[in-house]
């Protein structure tokens, strides 16, 4: 997939000589992609202990580390459980990062919620679970799919996808982690917004859980009609 605008032109630029100087070390993708997931766990506890301007700028090295893993893999050595090492990352990064602000903003206050109020508490961990359960439940179909003998499609291509789906992998690009995200969180520790910051993504994550929910709801409802159809017809 395609970088977005601000990747493009910020976090993937400082990348390059970042990842020199790990390929020179001698560094793999794969130690690159641990590094992260502790840079995150580093950024978190910032959060935890009321410095959330130096937690923004954790998660946005962060996000350059994601970068440079991506770019070791391709221009020296890809190698195995790439792939693993990279989500695990980004999955801890969302897991994490919600609950985290959710509780900064219960500390200090912000634009919309007391200092003290525990529902901007609930909302973080709602946020950051709704992603993790999200990706659960889609991995829980995809090997039911597998394990019944169906066909799978794992393209994420957007260009293969059209109308609603093209939609929301492209409003996805630039709400996720790996979207504009990590610039927002900075804004938000300056001017005191974090509470806003998790009402907007718990919207967004809650909303696309319920979505995804109901989606393979009606996948496997359609699939199980299609089977009860034939075997009407094969009686017949």
């Amino acid at each position: 997939m395609k970088d977005n605008i601000l990747c493009r032109y910020t976090y993937r630029p400082l990348s390059f000589p970042i990842s020199a100087f790990f390929a020179n070390i001698g560094w793999t993708a794969n130690m690159v992609s641990y590094f992260s997931a502790l840079v995150v766990l580093v950024g978190c506890a910032c959060y935890l202990v009321n410095a959330p301007i130096i937690g923004a700028i954790m998660f946005n090295v962060w996000y350059i580390l994601d970068c440079v893993d991506g770019n070791i893999a391709r221009s020296v050595k890809k190698e195995h459980y790439g792939d693993f090492a990279d989500s695990m990352s980004s999955y801890l990064c969302v897991g994490l990062m919600f609950m985290c602000l959710g509780f900064n903003a219960y500390q200090t206050g912000g634009v919309l919620f007391d200092a003290g109020n525990p529902w901007i508490m609930l909302m973080g961990a709602f946020a950051g679970s709704s992603d993790s359960l999200m990706r659960l439940i889609y991995q829980k179909f995809l090997n039911s799919t597998t394990a019944q003998g169906l066909e799978v499609n794992r393209s994420e291509d957007p260009e293969q996808h059209s109308g609603i789906n093209r939609i929301r992998m492209k409003v996805d690009d630039y709400m996720s982690i790996g979207g504009f995200l990590p610039l927002v969180l900075i804004f938000a520790g300056i001017f005191r917004f974090v509470d806003l910051v998790v009402v907007i993504w718990m919207f967004y994550y809650g909303l696309t859980f319920i979505a995804s929910v109901c989606y393979f709801v009606m996948k496997t409802v359609k699939a199980n009609k299609m089977e009860a159809q034939e075997d009407y017809k094969g009686v017949e």
